[in-house]
Formats: structure tokens, C-alpha cells, sequence
């Protein structure tokens, strides 16, 4: 648990802040992806005038499991917390339980309203809102079966986590649209990764690595599995391709962090949560690994490549 002093000016002057606030942050797992967008999150307040003598921010790092989750949200109610703010959607669904009347800010939420966090993108309900990281699906999708022909693909998911679960039956979806089956793997904590990863050696001929705080502590993992096998990998998470997946498609982590501490300069200058809107990205990239495709073999074509946003040489 560190204490960060958070500074400096933006868009409301420092006079109506009131002194001495507290921001609690949730970072599960200390995963690198939510660093990147807690660090943009903290230059937005230090640009927005939040001096060290107006507000400190409490960082705590729970692993990913719904107790430390729900510990976590608990400690920082019970220490006084002005704001909660968390990253992803399972610590952001405890938070909406526990926070007691403490507002919730939130980030990197895949489709807040599928997940019942809020009501509407526009009209969020009650004393949350904050930054959805969803990213279309059937996108990459359609990228990826223009670079390989697709039977089957293993799916590696948590059933603990809803976003996963729910980029899951999107998936589902888009194999009956497109024409091929999916064989789910539920991977609720690192010991049975490998047993899953091994029940499907031979049964695909990709993966698919949806949103899971488990999943993303084993990625190197799970990229060695599927080099060993000549398995491509796609995924929505953020630097995924960047280690060695095909092909991503991502919402951008530092415009996560921007957009959630615009409205927690909001919040903390006076305005209540349920009027602030969610904020949805702009910032989506679909990135391709070509070193990878070489390695598997696989030749990426004109058409494949001028969807991409970025590619990997």
C-alpha cells in the first residue's frame, strides 16, 4: 500500500477544493496496465490544481479474488475515503456494493451497462461513474479470420471476472455469425492454467485471452504455450501484442487514466457523480505482431494490414 501526494492547476481553481481530501484507488493486482492508467490519472490531478496540502491518494494493490477485492473497498470507507476509484470491472462491481454513499469512480470497464454497473452511458444512476474500456469485439474478429482460416478457438476466460464472461458470449456470437466453434476454459486462479491450457492441445487452432486480472498475471505464460503449439493468440488486452500476441485490439490505458481524473477533478471541486456521463474511449488501436505471424507461419495481407492501427515488425 504506497501514499501518493498528489499536485498543481487545470480546469477549476484550487480555491474550491476543499482541504485535506482523500482518494482511495484500487489497483488489482498491480497490474502494469492499470499503473499506466493510474500514473496518467495522477498527472490529470496534479495538472487540475490538487496540491499535496488539498489531497492524498491511497493506492492499494488486493489480488484478484472477491475478498481482497472486498476488503480493500471496506478499508477505504472505513479510513474516510472523500472518493474511491478502481480499475476493472470486478473490484468496481464490489465497490458499487460496499462504498456505503462514498462516490465511485471507475476505469477500463468493459460495457459498464451490460454489467449493471450503471444504468446509461448518459444518465449513470446513483453515486458512480467513470470510463468504459470496451472495444469492439466483432473488429478483430474480422481482422484476424482475414489472416488465418478459423475452425475452432480456444477460449481462456475467468468466470469471476464479468467482464470476461461477457466478451465471452460475444465471442460466442461472432462463431455462429462467421462460422466457427469455441472450446471455453475457465481459469479462475494460476495454478489451473496450465492443466486448462494443456486440456487444449490439439482442439484448437488459436486463442482467445479475455478480460481477466488471473489471465493477465500469466501471459507470458500462455504466449509460451501457444509458440510451443504454433497457436496464434488474439485479445482486447491492453500491451498484450507487445509481448508476443497476433493481434489486439486495445482501448488506450493512459486516455483511461486521463478521462477518469477529469472527472475526479469534477467530483472533488463539488459536482456528484450521478451527473457526470460515462466516458467511452477514443483512443482504440488494433495492433498486429508481424514478427509473430512469421513465426507462425501465417501471412497477413494487404487488406489485414490497412485495418491495423499499429503494426509490430
Amino acid at each position: 500500500m504506497i501514499f501518493f501526494s498528489v499536485l498543481s492547476g487545470f480546469l477549476w481553481p484550487p480555491s474550491s477544493v476543499a482541504k485535506e481530501q482523500f482518494v482511495a484507488v484500487v489497483i488489482t493486482a498491480d497490474l502494469p496496465r492499470y499503473k499506466q492508467a493510474h500514473e496518467a490519472f495522477v498527472k490529470i490531478l496534479r495538472t487540475g490544481g490538487l496540491t499535496e496540502e488539498k489531497v492524498q491518494v491511497y493506492v492499494q494493490t488486493p489480488n484478484p479474488d472477491p475478498m481482497s477485492w472486498a476488503n480493500s473497498i471496506r478499508k477505504a470507507v472505513g479510513v474516510g475515503a472523500d472518493l474511491i476509484v478502481t480499475y476493472g470491472a470486478p473490484a468496481t462491481l464490489v465497490a458499487k456494493k460496499e462504498s456505503r454513499g462514498v462516490p465511485v469512480l471507475f476505469a477500463d470497464v468493459y460495457d459498464p451497462v451490460a454489467l449493471g454497473i450503471v444504468k446509461e452511458l448518459a444518465i449513470p444512476g446513483g453515486d458512480i461513474t467513470g470510463v468504459s474500456g470496451k472495444t469492439p469485439l466483432t473488429t478483430l474478429i474480422k481482422a484476424f479470420i482475414e489472416v488465418k482460416s478459423v475452425g475452432t478457438i480456444g477460449v481462456l476466460y475467468s468466470s469471476n471476472d464479468q467482464s470476461s464472461l461477457l466478451q465471452v458470449e460475444e465471442l460466442a456470437q461472432l462463431a455462429s455469425q462467421y462460422g466457427f466453434s469455441i472450446v471455453r476454459k475457465d481459469v479462475n486462479s494460476q495454478k489451473s492454467l496450465p492443466g486448462e491450457l494443456q486440456a487444449l492441445t490439439g482442439k484448437v487452432d488459436s486463442l482467445f485471452v479475455a478480460e481477466s486480472a488471473v489471465l493477465a498475471l500469466d501471459l507470458q505464460k500462455i504466449l509460451d504455450h501457444s509458440s510451443k503449439n504454433n497457436l496464434p493468440v488474439i485479445s482486447q488486452i491492453p500491451g498484450f501484442s507487445d509481448m508476443g500476441a497476433l493481434m489486439t485490439l486495445e482501448a488506450d490505458p493512459i486516455e483511461q487514466g486521463q478521462l477518469v481524473g477529469v472527472h475526479a477533478l469534477q467530483i472533488l471541486t463539488g459536482q456528484k457523480a450521478h451527473t457526470l456521463p460515462i466516458r467511452t474511449p477514443r483512443k482504440v488501436a488494433l495492433i498486429m505482431n508481424l514478427h509473430t505471424a512469421k513465426e507462425l507461419h501465417l501471412t497477413i495481407p494487404f487488406q489485414a494490414l490497412s485495418m491495423a492501427t499499429r503494426v509490430i515488425k
